[in-house]
């Protein structure tokens, strides 16, 4: 099959790694990663020198892969296209590969795979494509200097237009780039501008990850979050970009944990978000408590019909194999019980990127529209 470059590009690299030297003390060693036979079975090529024992752990499943000449090991891997994190042991040690994607999940770099074909919204196309941009600002909540990154679309230099705003947060165990380099958020954005199905907007995503400054263990505590936005990221980004102010032009999305936080600060703060996005998404903040927190939901079930008239849009989602299904049914209950309007989606698929790519796609046609969405 035709590769896209999207099944190629990461965050280290652009195009297919190869085994390349300037010297002759290294031995040549044939193209490795994934490939595809003739009728579009995926498998897995790597050369492991010397090795007894190598197996790939792909979620729940371990793939073995067999020597078929000296060094050279393979694999069928029968995966439904899409984004899987990947954990590779050679005798026994785990190892990342520098002929496999490499990305940041679990707390720290891992490999992971794509497999073809790509969804149509993620693929790089010809098209007038946007800039990812890469910020270090001091925060006063954690104590030190914090990034974010920040997808700017076509022409946004040029243009000098004011933008609306989204912050995308990812899941726990992953940082600012996950939205870029899993997410695809940057390209889906691109092909959504060039065929006009939404509207231009900056997309900020910051490291959700957080902990208390001097504490030893580095304890993750989700709601922080909310106070670094508030105070030290949202008033950086005010003041270093075009940005059209105002709730209506404000909008809060994350992922897993990402839509903890996302909602623990559009509940807490109905002043500043009009918008808001739970994918695979909760309502209530389930980490780091010893009881489910819904404080932060107070203010908006008390008084209900002024919740729906002011936000624009509350859209839950969540994959239908999702472990944390009947959490996200429980909380269905909640918005009945409260009568909080909202938009709801359940995919086909579990806790993973190729879900909450599919509620990217869906929610960001949707934001800062004027007509009524359903």
């Amino acid at each position: 099959m035709t590769e896209n470059l999207f099944l190629q590009d990461q965050a280290v690299s652009f195009h297919r790694p190869y085994p390349a030297s300037l010297t002759a003390l290294h031995e040549k060693q044939p193209e490795q990663g994934i490939f595809y036979r003739q009728d579009g079975t995926p498998f897995l090529k790597l050369w492991m020198k010397n090795a007894c024992d190598v197996k790939i752990v792909i979620g729940q499943d371990t793939y073995i892969l067999l020597e078929v000449e000296r060094n050279l090991w393979e694999v069928k891997l029968p995966l439904e296209p899409g984004f899987y994190y990947a954990a590779l042991y050679v005798d026994s040690v785990e190892i990342v590969s520098p002929y496999l994607p490499i990305g940041y999940g679990y707390s720290r770099p891992c490999n992971y795979l794509e497999i073809g074909p790509a969804m149509e919204a993620c693929r790089l196309k010809d098209v007038l494509h946007g800039s990812i941009r890469h910020e270090y600002f001091y925060s006063e909540v954690t104590g030190q200097t914090e990034s974010c990154l920040v997808y700017a679309p076509p022409g946004y230099d040029r243009d000098q237009l004011r933008l609306p705003v989204l912050y995308l947060q990812h899941g726990f165990g992953e940082n600012e780039g996950s939205w870029v380099w899993q997410g695809r958020i940057g390209w889906m954005m691109d092909n959504f501008l060039s065929e006009k199905k939404v509207t231009p907007m900056l997309i900020v995503m910051a490291d959700g990850m957080m902990s208390e400054d001097g504490d030893p263990e580095k304890k993750i505590i989700p709601s922080l979050f909310t106070k670094f936005l508030t105070q030290d990221l949202m008033p950086y980004v005010e003041a270093h970009y075009r940005v059209l102010t105002g709730r209506e032009n404000c909008a809060i999305a994350g992922l897993s944990m990402g839509s903890m936080q996302a909602a623990m600060a559009a509940f807490s703060y109905p002043e500043k978000f009009a918008w808001i996005g739970l994918f695979s998404g909760f309502l209530r903040n389930y980490i780091g408590v010893e009881e489910i927190a819904d404080s932060h939901l107070m203010q908006a079930f008390a008084d209900v019909e002024a919740f729906n008239q002011n936000t624009r849009l509350l859209f839950r989602a969540m994959g239908r194999e999702d472990s944390f299904f009947t959490w996200f049914m429980q909380e269905d209950q909640l918005c009945e019980d409260y009568g909080l309007k909202q938009v709801r989606r359940v995919y086909d698929g579990g806790h993973d990127w190729n879900v909450w790519r599919k509620c990217a796609a869906e929610f960001l046609p949707m934001l800062f529209r004027t007509q009524e969405i359903r």
